[in-house]
């Protein structure tokens, strides 16, 4: 651990002086005080120490602490070291530009260091390959910062039978870690810091799953299959959860606590404070009553609302010739199986049923709203979303209360499935085309390209999974393509009949957790400036590179909001 923690000096120096490098206090620091140089010091906005002078004022507090404190010091709020960590403090302000604020930072990384030293001493010098004791002689190197007598205490409490089982258990849980840490000394500050300078981003700060990955991806330049699929769970699990909850996406995929004071996933120095997560006292049963009261209110005169709305559509509609009704063009007619989606507070679905797209159709003998379509619930996948048109017959004002009866729903949040898709495939069929679909995995965009005449479905994925990761979409696909197949009177043998080709494109990667949507429409026009049907499995050789650029991706945001100005989307 000393040797780790010293910084080499730039000249050339003696035997004598190499085996003591380390263990004094870094010459060259103390040399540049002398002659007036004060270095400075960066943070990043979460607390931690960061280049320049991020890893040299570690090594600083290191050979610091070993000058200073004791190795038998066993509880580093002892009150008697007081007087040692005010010198070590008074040191570092010395020779490096530090704030006063920034103390109890450098106080914390002291004590870590501490124990890290006496943990290296204790398995260098006092274990076997085994891990059994050695009665052991003072080393040499370390005479001038330890006394005879301070070492043998040292020895004497490294033998005490509980340190010894906690030890072993230690020893134990890091000799195996499932998602071992694979950038060596780089801590994630350091690691967060190097990643934003390479993809030369306006951010301060990533996603601690990101950083998590990131820090599991050794030499071969990819990450193990596992690391992967506890990051595309994070992916999927930012999307649904709430900003305010209190325990972290990481922690969640990982299935494992979440400790008091720690962030997972953001390294030494980062807590739930300097990230602004506040995690206040408990209400009182007093102050939860009265947030219940008010939330009913709230329901109530919401659903006083909705009424008052629905009674200027509805109307009394008995008499069925009276009706001017027809069904609607963008869904087949008839019933189908369909999805049920919200738009706001934003697109998501809340439910599935069947839509009963027929003409003249009544709803509890009332003409529908406008633009609406009679549709049954049959599953709540959001229980507590609100109906658009709460149910006068059954008082239903959520999804789950509207199980088993009929409901107005608006026909632009009613999705039918494969059928839409289909129909398309159909108005083309007399020429051969790629079609493009984006799918969304419930937190994250990718995309597929199709030829359905050719039956190839091109799979490109910026996070590099492979299609068997979502195979209910590939059930879906499949089944569009065959129902295709047997429209176009294509006959095939049973062997044939599922001969549908899925092809994997290798095409730039994504470095964040934002960005899949725009790779996904930069894919889209880059493809379609070429205007081929088909896709090399290693990418176009016109804009074939490892990733996007930061222009890049900031050209196709242009384009898009541009785009959706000319729709008049936001007036």
């Amino acid at each position: 651990m000393a040797d780790d923690q010293h910084e080499e000096v730039s000249k050339k120096v003696s035997a004598e002086e190499e085996i003591r490098r380390g263990i004094t206090v870094m010459r060259r620091v103390v040399q540049g005080r002398s002659r007036g140089i004060i270095l400075d010091v960066c943070w990043n906005n979460q607390g931690q120490l960061i280049e320049p002078n991020g890893h040299t004022l570690t090594s600083f507090i290191g050979a610091l602490v070993r000058n200073e404190i004791p190795i038998t010091c066993d509880d580093w709020r002892n009150k008697e070291l007081n007087e040692s960590k005010e010198k070590i403090w008074s040191e570092i302000k010395r020779c490096f530009n530090i704030e006063e604020e920034r103390r109890g930072f450098c106080m914390k990384l002291a004590g870590k260091l501490l124990r890290g030293f006496r943990t290296f001493l204790s398995s260098k010098f006092l274990k076997d390959a085994d891990g059994n004791f050695v009665d052991a002689e003072l080393p040499k190197k370390y005479e001038s910062l330890i006394s005879a007598e301070e070492w043998e205490a040292f020895k004497s409490k490294r033998q005490d039978p509980v340190l010894q089982r906690i030890s072993a258990t230690n020893r134990e849980r890091a000799s195996s870690p499932a998602y071992p840490y694979r950038k060596g000394r780089v801590g994630y500050g350091r690691l967060e810091q190097s990643m934003l300078q390479k993809e030369e981003s306006s951010e301060t700060s990533l996603p601690a799953h990101v950083l998590w990955k990131e820090a599991r991806v050794g030499k071969s330049g990819a990450p193990q299959e596992e690391v992967l699929h506890v990051y595309q769970k994070c992916e999927e699990l930012s999307q649904s959860l709430s900003p305010d909850d209190t325990k972290g996406i990481l922690s969640r995929a990982l299935d494992v606590p979440e400790y008091s004071g720690r962030v997972r996933g953001k390294g030494f120095g980062v807590t739930p404070t300097s990230l602004s997560i506040k995690k206040g006292k408990a209400p009182s049963n007093r102050e939860l009553h009265a947030r219940l009261e008010a939330m009913q209110a709230e329901l109530d005169a919401l659903r006083r609302e909705r009424e008052a709305s629905a009674s200027t559509v509805y109307r009394d509609a008995s008499d069925k010739n009276s009706i001017n009704c027809t069904f609607q063009p963008n869904i087949p007619e008839g019933i189908s199986h369909c999805q049920l989606y919200l738009s706001s507070p934003y697109y998501r679905m809340v439910g599935k049923g069947k839509v009963h797209n027929v003409s003249g159709v009544l709803l509890h003998t009332r003409e529908l709203p406008a633009g609406c379509l009679k549709v049954s619930v049959d599953i709540a996948v959001e229980p507590n979303a609100a109906l658009p048109y709460p149910s006068d017959d059954s008082d239903a004002t959520t999804v789950h209360e509207a199980i088993g009866s009929f409901v107005a729903w608006p026909t632009n949040l009613i999705c039918v499935g494969y059928e839409y898709v289909l129909r398309i495939l159909n108005d083309n069929k007399d020429a051969e085309k790629l079609f493009f679909i984006p799918f969304n995995t419930g937190g994250y965009w990718l995309l597929l390209a199709i030829n359905p005449i050719r039956e190839i479905v091109y799979y490109l994925d910026s996070l590099g999974n492979d299609w068997t990761t979502y195979p209910d979409m590939k059930v879906l696909i499949d089944t569009v393509l065959q129902a295709f197949r047997a429209q176009r009177d294509i006959q095939t043998s049973r062997r044939g009949a599922n001969s549908i080709t899925w092809i994997k494109v290798a095409w730039p990667q994504q470095r964040n957790q934002i960005d899949c949507g725009y790779f996904m429409l930069r894919f889209m026009r880059d493809t379609l400036a070429l205007g081929r049907l088909m896709i090399p499995t290693d990418y176009f050789e016109e804009f074939k590179c490892a990733f996007y650029t930061k222009d890049q991706v900031d050209e196709i945001k242009e384009e898009w909001c541009q785009f959706m100005i000319e729709l008049n989307v936001f007036s």
